[in-house]
């Protein structure tokens, strides 16, 4: 709740200050539909969100991973039928992760 909070505030920020760019951040929760293509830098996996649409998650070098227990983790510490939480950039049915928390 205070990240969309705080995401509404930004793009007010953006509204207010003149600006014209386009400031959207997704929030997508379900589970992790396969194993994971991890690499050094990130990875991939699919999402089957609440709805049972499944959108791919993209983990780059700035994405953030959140175990359950909050310390940080990696694309190798997801797995199949992990229940996750997704924020990041949507473009269609792809999803550029910023943060990825498991719950």
């Amino acid at each position: 709740m205070k990240a969309a909070l705080a995401a509404l505030l930004l793009a007010g920020t953006l509204i207010g200050c003149g600006g014209d760019g386009v400031f959207i951040i997704s929030f997508n929760s379900g589970i992790i539909a396969g194993d994971p293509a991890c690499r050094n830098n990130g990875g991939q996996f699919d999402l089957r969100n609440q709805g049972g649409l499944v959108l791919l998650v993209i983990l780059n070098n700035n994405s953030t991973v959140i175990l359950a227990n909050g310390s940080r983790g990696t694309c190798r510490d997801l797995s199949a039928n992990a229940a996750v939480q997704v924020r990041g950039p949507q473009d269609g049915n792809r999803i550029t992760a910023q943060s990825v928390t498991l719950e």
